[in-house]
């Protein structure tokens, strides 16, 4: 793994545990800042904030939610 990649990784966990937190629109930003940076230069890295802003948007419906309970924390 390049020190790139780690560093991407790195920031796509630390962007869904904000998310997670309740700062989704602070981390949804950031991940957006982050997919733009990379997009020209490492495509392969900036889709992996592609998939974090899916992460940080797609919320099941109330009725799911009530039954499955908090979403877990990003690994």
């Amino acid at each position: 793994m390049t020190a790139a990649t780690a560093v991407v990784r790195l920031l796509d966990r630390a962007l869904r545990e904000l998310g997670d937190a309740g700062q989704t629109e602070r981390a949804c930003r950031l991940a957006a800042e982050a997919y733009a940076a990379l997009e020209k230069s490492s495509p392969e890295l900036a889709e992996r904030f592609t998939g974090t802003l899916h992460h940080l948007t797609c919320v099941p419906p109330a009725s799911i939610r009530d039954a499955v309970g908090p979403r877990p924390a990003a690994s």
